[in-house]
């Protein structure tokens, strides 16, 4: 029997019937399977009187809905807890009530409708800058299996608080997984910061990674150019993963704000952790807060 009364403190994912679930369900399932946590699988329902974080068991449609999901879970992780909820709500400001306790928030990109198409749907913004803790959108076209052809997580940095919490994501994921780390900082091509000052915000980056994860392969890149599309191209040299914050300063400003925010979710090759300042700020001074620890 779950206890609905209490907020789900593993893995969390948003499901909601289109293709996109399957393959975030699967990408949740094996890293909730790596950090030893329990998967929570959640429907948004219209809403009613309830309130957003008023959990209860599913029935009819969408007790089927979950369990097809909790299906694609076991697949990847056979052994692993999985629990089937449900919520009334608006669907980002419902789940983003319903992950307040939870370690991760993951949630399928929806499909792209073309060139001319590079939103990522209000669900995914709404989470990506409220939650607090990461969200990790995967692409529509990710399957399982996908991440064993590629290595390594890639890192955006600007020397922003933001930043600093996903280099600590980053850092920490890489370390689960055996992967290298590649932390990257972009100068503008003329103009605002220059490459000394990208060269500072990598070093300021990656100034603890080595004492808190001595092992992991760390790689520091600067380049220069138009802050999206370059952390893309480190994307498709074959990252599992990619790591920004939804807010920046100088010349990674607009990272995760506006159109540069669509078009990093939107292209990436990889799924995507996006760390809102409350969970950037728990992953850089997890001294603070309990979201950073390991599980």
């Amino acid at each position: 029997m779950i206890d609905h009364s209490v907020s789900p403190a593993g893995v969390l994912v948003g499901v909601d019937g289109s293709p996109a679930t399957h393959g975030a369900v699967a990408w949740a399932a094996n890293e909730a399977a790596r950090r030893h946590l329990p998967l929570d699988l959640v429907q948004v329902l219209p809403p009613s009187e309830r309130p957003h974080d008023e959990m209860r068991s599913p029935s009819g449609r969408a007790h089927a809905l979950l369990d097809q999901a909790r299906h694609v879970a076991h697949r990847e992780a056979p052994d692993l807890p999985v629990h089937l909820s449900v919520v009334d709500g608006v669907v980002g400001p419902a789940l983003v009530a319903t992950a307040a306790q939870a370690r991760l928030l993951v949630l399928g990109a929806r499909p792209s409708g073309g060139v001319a198409d590079a939103g990522v749907g209000r669900t995914v913004a709404h989470a990506m800058g409220h939650a607090a803790c990461p969200v990790v959108v995967v692409p529509a076209r990710w399957e399982p299996g996908a991440d064993e052809a590629m290595s390594g997580v890639v890192v955006g940095v600007d020397g922003s608080v933001e930043s600093e919490g996903a280099v600590a994501f980053g850092a920490d994921v890489a370390d689960r997984t055996g992967s290298s780390l590649t932390v990257v900082t972009v100068a503008a091509r003329s103009g605002g910061e220059t490459e000394e000052d990208a060269r500072r915000h990598l070093a300021e980056g990656v100034a603890g990674i080595a004492g808190a994860h001595p092992d992991i392969p760390l790689r520091e890149v600067v380049r220069r150019g138009q802050v999206a599309e370059e952390l893309l191209a480190e994307a498709r040299a074959g990252a599992a993963l990619l790591a920004v914050g939804s807010r920046g300063r100088g010349a990674v400003s607009g990272v995760l704000l506006g159109s540069t925010s669509q078009r990093v979710v939107h292209a990436a090759p990889c799924p995507v952790a996006v760390l809102s300042p409350r969970a950037a700020e728990a992953w850089a001074h997890p001294e603070h807060s309990e979201a950073g620890e390991a599980s």
